[in-house]
């Protein structure tokens, strides 16, 4: 506990027996610091002492946290420290000194009571699974830091640094943000705090443009750990149960769908979306914890606590901060919205006032909106609609809690409060309308946008999409753990619908909501992994203790004591703890494979390193243009490491699946004369596609004609990856081979083609007209042979002794060669 005082009276008062061994501490502290073996304490009742921070170790040595409290508990008598006299005499200093300073100010008491908390056995957990959460974000580092090249996974994370880069060869002052927004241009209208926390961290490692790609491929990782700093704080603040705490922290390390996006070298916002998201609900939880646990006649004390504001001002640079790292932040806060729909509902059932709950989110919102709505007026940073959006959930938040004290006024039941507040909805929106038309348009712009479009890219799929066969839909993202998690919300869904429980309402709220957009398209499933984390984490402990090998789980009421890890319990065999480790093995089983699966499919593959150094050598031989032509999934990242420029996937989206599926795929070349200097084709695994199609005859045949297609004259195949899993290909004019045979006659010139891993016969095709005259595009210069075929009434004649030379000019840039007759 925080208070000394308060500790030793608590203890004494459950283990009056107890009083023995805090003489003895008190006697062997009159002579400073001292070991466990100066007292005659036995270790179970040493160790509460220490945990509820009667005693406070010093290095190897203990001292007594607060000798005159300790003394006067002992004595019965009443206690208050000098630092507690100082803050009550009044004024500016006297609030400062209650805020952080003496052994009695809110600053101090929070650090005893976490310093209180912590013992070796939960900061030997606490290691692990952390450690446990790096490892498991760092699995494919190997193909993120390849001999001095940095191949971040992914397509977007080349967006997100390349703007880093402009930032850095820009240089503006790191505050200046009118600065920052004109080197963004009209991207600061996106995610402009992503981009610039990328470049601060490349800055503040006194790094330069060539750096920032090894640096930003770290911050998903720190991102994550801190992610799980917030997980585990929700998770005890919640249950008050350092097992489930602990737990959660390792779901989530075994979350794939967190750790696709949080992977190292994964840099964009999502991972970042996720700490302001989850601090949120940090902040969000402690509020509703602080409310809660103080008594019936001092929780007005709620809004006078220095501490409820210092927490207030942090969820104020959060929200802030959420709105200007994504354009798409606002849907963040409908779960708070739920939350507070909620809570004011069970508030005014409980017969508490709504509007002490409410008044310390209204403020954090209201505050958030203020600072981001500053940076947008005086920077030109975010639109409106990301920065309103904060002013709009707590105008909803205060409504709602009004709405509550006021028909809790008239003993109305809560019910219709609910239904008050679905209905509310209509009026908000329609004064939205009214006042901000432009940011309601662009709101539901972007709601729609968000929610129902980027059709056919497979993250929109619903989380139980029935093409996988429903149950299926979920492991991709979260293993097993959503089908341990999902009982355990209705379970505690159902407990609050009867009992006040306002720290579960915060879980409630926020997975209620992320679930049901996951259910809409599973790319929202990443931002529900947190609070998913912590409901499995519940029902992990819950699981372990039906089977006998762990106390069943308390989460609900008042939960007053602490639940402690304990990594050596008493009474445990090592058959019991190796049930208990099978029982998370077969939960984490898919999660073991899948989470190294997700994060390795979006890593760049060794063909595609292998194609880009190709691309990247070639082009800086070679004059003319150097964009390179890709699936669209893929464009960024081959252009950055062949051009840097990697802001955009706009071109290859527009043009490359129509040219791999076009049956004449020539007719393309023109259109990409100046702009695309190569053409990356990857092997479509287990797809049918169309023998004449373009992919057909580029990739499947290189070029040359088939029964099905007469090849290609406008593509030259310049190089084949390992395993032919990728090829190169170059736009070329062409070389116009011309000459004269027989009408209607069948032409075929061919020629050896040697291309890095083995050479291919080359042919294209063509049939004279009805002078006899033919002409046929060829890619590769040499020497070709030229076969004609001619027939009448049934017989067929070959005619092949003709040979011609194409010089390497002229199947590059164009010109006509003439067959000899």
């Amino acid at each position: 506990m925080a208070d000394p005082h308060a500790a030793t009276r608590e203890l004494l008062e459950e283990r009056p027996a107890v009083e023995s061994a805090l003489e003895s501490v008190l006697a062997a502290d009159d002579s400073g610091p001292w070991e466990f073996d100066d007292v005659d304490v036995d270790s179970g009742t040493f160790g509460e002492l220490v945990s509820r921070g009667i005693v406070e170790r010093e290095g190897d040595e203990y001292r007594v946290a607060d000798r005159e409290a300790v003394r006067a508990a002992l004595e019965g008598e009443a206690y208050q420290s000098g630092a507690s006299n100082a803050a009550g005499s009044g004024g500016l200093a006297s609030a400062v000194s209650g805020l952080s300073g003496g052994e009695d100010g809110t600053i101090n008491r929070m650090l005893r009571g976490w310093r209180a908390a912590l013992h070796r056995d939960l900061l030997g957990g606490l290691l692990a699974a952390f450690l446990f959460l790096f490892a498991f974000r760092i699995v494919t580092i190997g193909s993120v830091f390849r001999d001095g090249r940095v191949v971040l996974p992914g397509n977007d994370p080349y967006h997100y640094l390349y703007w880093v880069e402009r930032l850095a060869e820009a240089g503006p002052d790191r505050l200046a943000f009118e600065a920052i927004a004109e080197v963004l241009g009209g991207r600061v209208n996106s995610e402009p705090l992503a981009y610039t926390l990328g470049w601060w961290a490349t800055e503040f490692l006194g790094g330069g443009v060539e750096d920032a790609a090894a640096i930003v491929a770290w911050i998903p990782v720190v991102a994550a750990l801190v992610v799980g700093l917030g997980v585990y704080l929700i998770a005890v603040w919640t249950t008050n149960d350092e097992r489930v705490a602990v737990a959660s922290v390792v779901v989530l390390a075994l979350l794939p769908g967190h750790a696709l996006y949080s992977g190292i070298g994964f840099f964009d916002h999502h991972a970042i979306d996720y700490v302001w998201l989850t601090l949120s609900i940090v902040g969000v939880t402690w509020l509703a914890r602080d409310h809660e646990t103080r008594d019936p006649d001092a929780r007005l004390g709620h809004l006078t606590s220095p501490a409820t504001w210092l927490v207030v001002a942090g969820l104020g640079v959060v929200f802030a901060a959420m709105a200007h790292s994504w354009n798409g932040s606002p849907i963040l806060l409908v779960g708070l919205a739920v939350y507070a729909t909620l809570r004011a509902a069970s508030d005014m059932r409980a017969g508490w006032n709504p509007l002490v709950a409410a008044t310390p989110v209204v403020s954090a919102l209201g505050l958030g909106f203020l600072l981001a709505y500053v940076l947008h007026t005086s920077a030109g940073w975010q639109e409106p609609v990301a920065v309103y959006a904060p002013l709009l959930v707590a105008v909803g938040v205060a409504l709602v809690a009004v709405a509550a004290a006021v028909l809790g006024w008239f003993g109305i039941h809560p019910g219709v409060h609910l239904a008050v507040s679905a209905a509310s909805v209509l009026p908000i929106w329609m004064g939205v309308n009214r006042f901000l038309p432009d940011v309601a348009d662009r709101l539901a712009e972007r709601t729609a946008g968000s929610l129902l479009g980027r059709e056919g890219i497979a993250e929109t799929r619903s989380l139980f999409a029935t093409d996988y066969g429903v149950i299926f839909g979920p492991i991709d993202h979260f293993g097993w753990f959503l089908f341990v998690a999902l009982p355990v919300l209705a379970w505690v869904g159902a407990r609050c619908v009867y009992d006040h429980e306002p720290r579960w309402l915060v879980i409630i709220g926020y997975a209620s909501t992320l679930v049901t957009f996951g259910l809409v398209q599973i790319r929202f499933a990443g931002e529900a992994t947190g609070v998913v984390a912590v409901l499995s984490g519940v029902g992990i402990v819950y699981l372990l203790s039906v089977i006998d090998l762990a106390a069943r789980p308390t989460p609900f009421g008042e939960r007053s004591d602490r639940v402690r890890l304990d990594l050596r319990p008493a009474g445990v065999s090592g058959r019991d703890a190796g049930y208990a480790a099978a029982t998370v093995l077969l939960v984490a089983s898919l999660s073991l494979f899948m989470v190294p699966a997700v994060m390795d499919n979006v890593a760049a593959t060794d063909a595609e390193v292998e194609a880009i150094e190709w691309i990247d050598a070639d082009a800086n031989a070679t004059e003319g243009p150097d964009y390179v032509l890709t699936e669209w999934g893929r464009n960024r990242m081959f252009n950055y490491g062949v051009n840097g420029r990697s802001n955009s996937y706009a071109y290859a989206q527009r043009n490359y699946e129509p040219f791999v599926r076009d049956p004449n795929p020539d007719v393309h070349a023109d259109r990409f004369q100046g702009r695309v200097g190569y053409v990356a084709i990857h092997e479509i695994e287990d797809a049918d596609a169309p023998p004449d199609s373009g992919y057909a005859q580029l990739f499947e045949a290189n070029g040359s004609a088939t029964p099905a297609a007469n090849g290609s004259g406008r593509f030259r195949l310049e190089h084949v990856t390992d395993a032919a899993a990728i090829k190169v290909f170059r736009p070329v004019t062409g070389a116009t081979v011309a000459g004269e045979t027989d009408p209607d006659a069948t032409v075929t010139v061919e020629t050896t083609v040697d291309v890095a891993g083995g050479s291919f016969a080359y042919e294209r095709r063509t049939t004279a007209d009805g002078n006899g005259n033919y002409t046929v595009v060829v890619a590769y210069p040499g020497e070709y042979t030229v076969e004609v075929e001619t027939g009448s009434a049934g017989d067929e004649t070959v005619t092949g002794n003709r040979t011609v030379t194409v010089p390497d000019g002229a199947a590059s840039s164009g010109g006509r060669v003439a067959v000899g007759g």
